[in-house]
């Protein structure tokens, strides 16, 4: 079967318009994974639900995210926000530049008490909360005597056998 030029032409520029759509969506969603310079915590509401046999809504989907000097054990950190709140992570993206994390969570977030909409009404403000600790406890891990972080000196330093000690930059 052929097609006249018009129709061709047509479902070209169909076609074009469509991944250009999905280019312009991937980089925005790059751009968002590279880490900023200051502390942030995120949670806003996906679109996508899941339903049950019954046709109740069964989760959520959130979209979470944490920005943050990076750490050990940051990620068991945060898995452990993700699961007091009895929420299941699906995706995530993280990345890693100059010391500073970037971890965005697509979370599947199930919860008894819902509204007349079907959304949980405590769960969210309760993931924010678990995530914003995971800032916190890390201030305060900083803020400990026994927390000493590791210091590089640019300073030489020279001893004498008379135990005079010269010190040069």
């Amino acid at each position: 079967m052929q097609m006249d030029k018009a129709a061709l032409l047509g479902e070209v520029v169909r076609h074009v318009r469509e991944l250009r759509g999905e280019a312009d969506a991937a980089a925005a969603g790059a751009a968002v994974a590279v880490p900023g310079e200051g502390d942030e915590v995120g949670v806003e509401e996906g679109h996508q639900h899941r339903f049950c046999h019954g046709g109740e809504r069964a989760a959520r989907r959130v979209r979470a995210w944490v920005c943050c000097a990076d750490r050990p054990g940051l990620m068991s950190e945060l898995g452990r926000a993700v699961r007091s709140v009895s929420a299941r992570a699906v995706r995530a993206e993280i990345a890693t530049v100059g010391g500073r994390t970037r971890s965005v969570l697509e979370l599947d977030v199930g919860g008894r008490h819902h509204d007349g909409e079907g959304t949980s009404t405590s769960s969210r403000p309760a993931l924010q909360a678990a995530l914003r600790a995971v800032l916190l406890s890390r201030e305060e891990m900083l803020g400990a005597e026994c927390y000493k972080r590791q210091r590089f000196s640019a300073h030489l330093a020279r001893v004498y056998d008379s135990g005079a000690v010269e010190v040069t930059d």
